[in-house]
């Protein structure tokens, strides 16, 4: 009898793990992915308006996260009309 079920124990455990490991290397995927995206979408705006006018910019940090978030939001809209 268990010789029988040993089979379906060790598949269920081996889902399992590989549902652990999986879900984890994909969250550390997409937060990786997160951060590079918002990494290059900073270097965008700040070579894209200069390095004096970011310095003016970062008095109000509001203003350069909204232009950051706008350039995220223009690269999404690029590669999925």
């Amino acid at each position: 009898m268990v010789l029988d079920t040993l089979p379906l124990v060790a598949a269920v455990a081996i889902a399992i793990f590989l549902l652990f490991f999986w879900v984890r290397v994909i969250r550390d995927a997409v937060w990786t992915t997160v951060g590079v995206l918002i990494i290059l979408a900073v270097l965008f705006v700040v070579f894209n308006i200069g390095p004096r006018q970011v310095l003016q910019e970062l008095r109000d940090p509001f203003t350069f996260v909204e232009r950051v978030w706008q350039v995220i939001v223009g690269w999404f809209k690029a590669l999925f009309p």
